[in-house]
């Protein structure tokens, strides 16, 4: 029996293939539903995507809705959520290696209170830091030793995320 499935995945954010789920007024660029440059290079090399929970949408229960910065995310309440998501994302990404395929990258979309992986705004200007999601995320992974690149997408400088994500998938 012939089984040509490829055995590579990579996990996107809610947002990088859905972008109606992201906060009012945060869609800028020419994407209207998908990052298409991202997209079209993860299908163009055959990966299986894994499409991540919306932490913010979740946990509004509402995809209408105001921009909030971390400050009015970082709650004990929004940090639980984050981490029941993440202990499922988690178990997905065990699950996947165990059974002998590969997690090339985790993709970020930048300057989200979750999902970002290298800067977000804060009350005190841009920082380098993860999102409340990927954080948690991020430690599973350390516990158990996972060293699984995590890339953070900017949708201003997509060139500089396309080449990030090129160097992963040429190896």
């Amino acid at each position: 029996m012939i089984d040509n499935r490829s055995k590579k995945f990579i996990f996107v954010p809610f947002c990088l293939m859905a972008q109606a789920y992201q906060a009012q007024g945060i869609v800028k660029y020419d994407w209207k539903g998908t990052i298409k440059p991202i997209m079209q290079l993860l299908i163009d090399n055959d990966i299986n995507i894994i499409q991540m929970p919306c932490a913010e949408s979740l946990y509004n229960d509402n995809l209408i809705r105001d921009p909030k910065g971390l400050s009015k995310y970082d709650t004990l309440e929004f940090n639980r959520h984050c981490e029941s998501l993440s202990l499922l994302v988690f178990k997905q990404i065990k699950k996947i290696i165990d059974s002998g395929y590969e997690v090339l990258a985790i993709l970020g979309i930048e300057h989200s209170p979750s999902c970002c992986i290298n800067y977000i705004y804060t009350n005190k200007g841009m920082e380098k830091r993860k999102g409340l999601f990927m954080d948690k995320l991020f430690a599973k992974l350390q516990k158990e030793n996972l060293n699984i690149p995590m890339i953070g997408v900017n949708r201003k400088y997509i060139k500089k995320s396309l080449d990030e994500l090129n160097k992963i998938l040429l190896k």
